[in-house]
């Protein structure tokens, strides 16, 4: 792969790593319950797919796609995996993402790794956060730098009653995408494996009426719908622990507003007393780094988490 130019990997000489045993190491599995693919191995078994994708956007010659500087191989792999592997609407997914970041002038960003949506202290994102998300209710956070991102979020302590505009909603919505795409493509690209997030939604205390209070907006289905194409392979799951009785109340409310992509990747767990449900989690961070709250031994809030 030809190195990438993207700026969160300036000081990094190569595009992907390649897995132990393509150098000639033996490999060694340090961690029982890292599963995530070799990006070197699904290239080559989608090379066809791949390029079949690549020259459809080439032969358009939209001056957005560079390739293979800025929209590389992994870039259009993202695509095809999302989208079932069909090649028609993993071109159509690219196309639109190619002006969603022009839309956003997100290729103007740079790289905005050391600044996570919730530290934000000004603009639209800071209003968001310190609105509808006060007292640390929404945290993104790296807990290791060789694994994916993860988002914390405590459902009682958002206030879904707040006035926001669409653009103070939005531009919300796609930085939290645009910072959790960052650093799971540096983590895939470093650690050679395929990386994506997780978010943990923990509903301890939320009641009915908490539940009645949220009512679902169709900019809300829209920016979702919109991010779920934009970012593809960003999202592995959703964990929900602590759920209310009536659990099937806020599954109707997020079928309103999720693409059934996203829909397909929620879990109800209990990992603080079900040890095949803390396993679920052990895939995407260690004991050591897993908050005690959900099983785990680290003490400190992930509010207090710094990055590595």
């Amino acid at each position: 792969l030809i190195m990438t130019s993207t700026p969160w990997m300036n000081g990094i000489d190569v595009a992907v790593a390649e897995p132990p045993n393509i150098e000639g190491q033996q490999q060694q599995d340090d961690d029982p319950y890292d599963d995530r693919p070799w990006v070197h191995e699904l290239i080559a078994e989608h090379r066809d797919k791949i390029d079949k994708i690549k020259n459809a956007l080439l032969n358009e010659n939209d001056p957005l796609f560079d390739y293979p500087n800025q929209h590389d191989d992994l870039w259009l792999l993202r695509f095809y995996l999302s989208h079932n592997h069909k090649t028609k609407p993993a071109i159509a997914a690219a196309r639109e993402t190619l002006q969603f970041r022009k839309t956003y002038q997100l290729d103007e960003l740079g790289d905005i790794r050391h600044e996570p949506p919730q530290t934000i202290q000004h603009g639209l994102v800071h209003e968001h956060f310190s609105k509808r998300c006060p007292n640390h209710a929404m945290v993104l956070t790296l807990p290791d730098p060789h694994r994916g991102v993860v988002f914390f979020a405590q459902l009682k302590r958002v206030d879904p009653t707040v006035e926001l505009s669409a653009e103070c909603w939005d531009t919300a919505i796609v930085y939290c995408s645009e910072w959790t795409f960052q650093w799971t493509d540096y983590v895939t690209r470093t650690t050679g494996r395929l990386t994506k997030s997780i978010r943990i939604v923990d509903m301890q205390g939320v009641t009915l009426s908490d539940l009645r209070d949220r009512k679902p907006r169709s900019r809300e289905a829209k920016i979702f719908r919109t991010m779920e194409n934009c970012y593809p392979q960003l999202l592995q799951s959703i964990f929900v622990v602590n759920p209310p009785a009536l659990l099937s109340v806020l599954g109707g409310m997020f079928r309103l507003i999720l693409p059934k992509r996203i829909l397909d990747k929620f879990n109800v767990i209990s990992p603080q007393t079900e040890e095949k449900d803390r396993k679920y989690l052990l895939h995407h961070m260690s004991m050591e780094h897993l908050p005690e709250a959900y099983g785990g031994q680290n003490k400190v809030p992930p509010s207090e988490w710094k990055l590595q």
